[in-house]
């Protein structure tokens, strides 16, 4: 009766480390995925940040298209636009001054 609870308990012990190593093993495994998790979100960020700008610099292209049809008028308003945009900025900043 004593060895059968002696071999009950080493079989039960044995098994007990295999389910740890398991744990130790898996939980690695989680964390090495979370990680992988938290880089491919922050890829994300960076790439919707990336795609609203380039959303929104197609559609400042495709309306100056709509005002300049050909690409000498196009090279004009684009200068015109630039040096618009330069003195807004130059005009908020010495507003917050």
């Amino acid at each position: 009766m004593a060895s059968e609870l002696q071999e009950t308990l080493a079989r039960i012990v044995t098994k007990s480390k295999v389910l740890v190593d398991k744990y130790h093993v898996l939980n690695a495994e989680k964390e090495r995925l979370e990680q992988v998790v938290a880089q491919l979100q922050s890829e994300m960020e960076v790439l919707k940040k990336e795609n609203e700008k380039l959303s929104t610099d197609n559609h400042y292209l495709t309306m100056a298209r709509h005002f300049v049809p050909n690409s000498e008028k196009a090279a004009e308003a684009k200068k015109m636009i630039s040096s618009l945009v330069r003195d807004i900025d130059k005009c908020i900043s010495q507003l917050n001054e």
